[in-house]
């Protein structure tokens, strides 16, 4: 049986739906780390949610959280990833967007901002995962406009924004940068074992 983090319920319980979270994980732990994070907005607080993702393409990420018993039909994934793959679209899963490149930056956002208005849940989230993999495609300071930008954008729409990176592998001023925008931090670093 998979335990997921109950600190991580615990301090979600204390945020507003216009809060901008910044959630640091460490590369041996960010898969749990995160659903650690969705697993209560969606059970607890009832929300409905898109995922970016960066890191890794949707259908292994759907496949994933479906491994460890997460429901994954309140969310839509929005996959940057797997497009520049061979036969990469094609899927059985209704729930995901393709989006041909991580530098179209402005093509997540309004795609994202889409499914917010369509979605049919009252409190919804928005997860970016992850800062340090769009990091790889963008430059420094533009991705650090952009993230204000998306926190902004959702916060006054009042959608819980969830931001994932792994602190050592974003750009120092993009790391700076969240910790100025983000509202509150949950911080689940890689645990070094001697």
């Amino acid at each position: 049986m998979i335990e997921f983090d109950q600190r991580i319920s615990e301090q979600l319980s204390e945020v507003s739906l216009n809060s901008s979270i910044q959630v640091r994980v460490g590369t041996s732990n960010a898969f749990m780390v995160t659903a650690s994070t969705i697993l209560p907005l969606i059970e607890m607080f009832d929300m409905g949610g898109v995922y970016i993702s960066a890191s890794r393409g949707a259908v292994e990420i759907i496949e994933a959280f479906e491994g460890i018993g997460m429901p994954t039909d309140r969310i839509h994934f929005i996959d940057l990833v797997s497009s520049g793959l061979l036969g990469g679209t094609e899927t059985q899963y209704n729930n995901i967007t393709f989006i041909d490149s991580p530098i179209m930056l402005e093509s997540i956002l309004l795609r994202t901002m889409y499914h917010m208005r369509t979605t049919p849940y009252e409190r919804n989230f928005v997860i970016l995962d992850s800062v340090n993999a769009l990091a790889i495609y963008n430059e420094d300071r533009m991705l650090a406009e952009y993230l204000h930008t998306f926190i902004n954008t959702f916060r006054q729409r009042e959608v819980l924004t969830v931001i994932i990176n792994v602190p050592d592998q974003t750009p120092p001023g993009v790391l700076a940068n969240l910790d100025l925008y983000c509202t509150d931090l949950v911080d689940r670093g890689q645990v070094v074992i001697n």
